[in-house]
């Protein structure tokens, strides 16, 4: 099993992890490093077969404060709560009850969050469903028009902040979200409402959401940015490989994981059984869609006694292959193949 496996646990990175993160990060500065450190709330172990839908206490959880939770639940939202949409007239808000986003989150979409500091192979990225209203719809009932408008701040009970492009904003599959798996958002995951964003890396989409400030400078910026972090960058094409705890000689076995690049959605998997000299195709065993993650798997008709370097790569829907380069998380996500030593007996 490879390094990022292993200090995958329940809780915070443990020490040997912050020490490999720090020392990452040398080369430019010791500050993102460690701010990520203190950010990793919750790292859920990795399962045996990655399910499509993460279940909402698995699903990983980074923030500036993990133990920031709102005074705020399902019974008070609607007095203690309200969501406030400013348009250039930063005076003049409109403001949306918490029962006025619900009655109005009638669609259900699949997305899937990763982390910027998700390793190759990491285990900071989880897919839900989400029950949303379209941004879009919100940011034109406080725009009388969007002629003037060149980017979209958003800020979150916990203060955190971040802004993109008004483009991006008013995308068909940019919400704000209330619901996560046919629950409430749970509290470590926003409640009582969250942004979701096309192709973004999740630290660019706030939780906890108290306003949405339309801006005339075009400008963006975010907490994370302010730190060096890259900013309004799409999400690299990225796989990783479940763990296989015993492989048994001349009997088939199934190597399984998943695959995720955006929007750009993924076209074909390809594992390598010796160290990435041949490339063997895999099955995809969910469809092809823009920003939700695809599962895979390959059955490993009889393989021989032996020690193994498994490996694993995407191409997205437009064609690229996954980059196959080691490159650092800071400052604009990891890339790289994930590799997996496994020992057939």
């Amino acid at each position: 099993m490879s390094n990022s496996r292993k200090e995958g646990t329940h809780g915070f990175i443990n020490r040997r992890g912050f020490i490999q993160l720090c020392a990452a990060s040398a080369a430019t500065s010791w500050l993102p490093a460690c701010e990520e450190w203190r950010s990793v709330g919750y790292r859920p172990r990795m399962r045996l077969k990655t399910p499509y839908i993460t279940p909402n206490d698995e699903f990983y959880m980074v923030a500036v404060d993990p133990s920031f939770r709102p005074a705020i639940n399902p019974h008070n939202a609607n007095k203690a709560w309200s969501l406030a949409v400013r348009g250039l007239d930063v005076r003049a808000a409109v403001r949306f009850a918490y029962s006025d986003l619900i009655n109005n989150a009638s669609r259900q979409v699949p997305y899937t969050f990763e982390c910027i500091g998700n390793p190759v192979g990491g285990e900071l990225i989880g897919n839900a469903r989400w029950h949303v209203v379209p941004l879009k719809d919100i940011i034109k009932k406080a725009a009388n028009g969007t002629t003037n408008v060149k980017a979209v701040l958003f800020e979150g009970l916990d203060d955190f902040y971040s802004s993109v492009s008004v483009e991006r904003a008013l995308d068909d599959y940019a919400f704000v979200a209330v619901k996560m798996n046919n629950q409430p958002l749970p509290a470590a995951h926003g409640f009582p409402a969250r942004v979701i964003l096309p192709d973004l890396y999740g630290m660019k989409q706030p939780r906890w959401l108290r306003s949405i400030t339309l801006l005339e400078d075009a400008d963006t910026t975010s907490y994370w940015e302010k730190r060096g972090w890259a900013g309004e960058v799409p999400v690299k094409t990225t796989s990783r490989i479940d763990p296989r705890p015993r492989i048994n000689v001349n009997e088939y076995t199934e190597l399984t994981g998943i695959s995720f690049a955006g929007e750009r959605g993924i076209q074909k998997v390809e594992v390598s059984l010796d160290g990435g000299n041949n490339w063997r195709m895999c099955e995809l065993v969910s469809k092809n869609q823009p920003q939700v993650w695809s599962l895979w798997r390959y059955l490993w008709r009889s393989p021989l006694p032996g020690k193994y370097s498994v490996k694993v790569r995407a191409t997205d829907s437009s064609g690229a292959l996954q980059i196959a380069e080691e490159i650092s998380r800071f400052p604009n996500g990891a890339s790289g193949y994930d590799e997996e030593f496994m020992v057939v007996k």
